[in-house]
């Protein structure tokens, strides 16, 4: 019971947002909205441009990552959260590649960034 309770409690904690990071510290989740861009690879993995910069998920790789596909979310929070499952799919043809979970986000250089690849 005090495992429910618990569970509970941190769901509805207000998330931490992209605008409220303090330094380096990883951050549990990032707001949709905040999301101005979006690379992910099978071997780099998932990164998110905001207003604050570059993240890079933290979660364990996925296969499913690749350029052109899209991520579909079943989140009541309009966020990316650590602990999420995201549904990776064709953008047009809704065709699933799998799912993949989400670790916490950690803010990087743009360096650290790969390259956008050309349509």
């Amino acid at each position: 019971m005090r495992i429910l309770i618990a569970l509970l409690l941190i769901a509805t904690a207000a998330p931490v947002s992209a605008s409220d990071t303090a330094g380096s510290e990883p951050q549990i989740c990032l707001a949709n909205r905040d999301i101005k861009a979006r690379r992910m690879t099978a071997e780099q993995g998932y990164y998110v441009r905001t207003s604050k910069g570059w993240w890079h998920n933290l979660g364990p790789s996925c296969s499913a990552y690749g350029r052109n596909r899209a991520l579909i979310t079943q989140s009541l929070n309009n966020q990316q959260c650590r602990g999420d499952v995201m549904t990776v799919v064709d953008p047009f043809s809704r065709i699933e590649f799998g799912g993949c979970a989400l670790g916490a986000w950690q803010q990087v250089a743009k360096a650290e960034v790969p390259p956008a690849k050309a349509r």
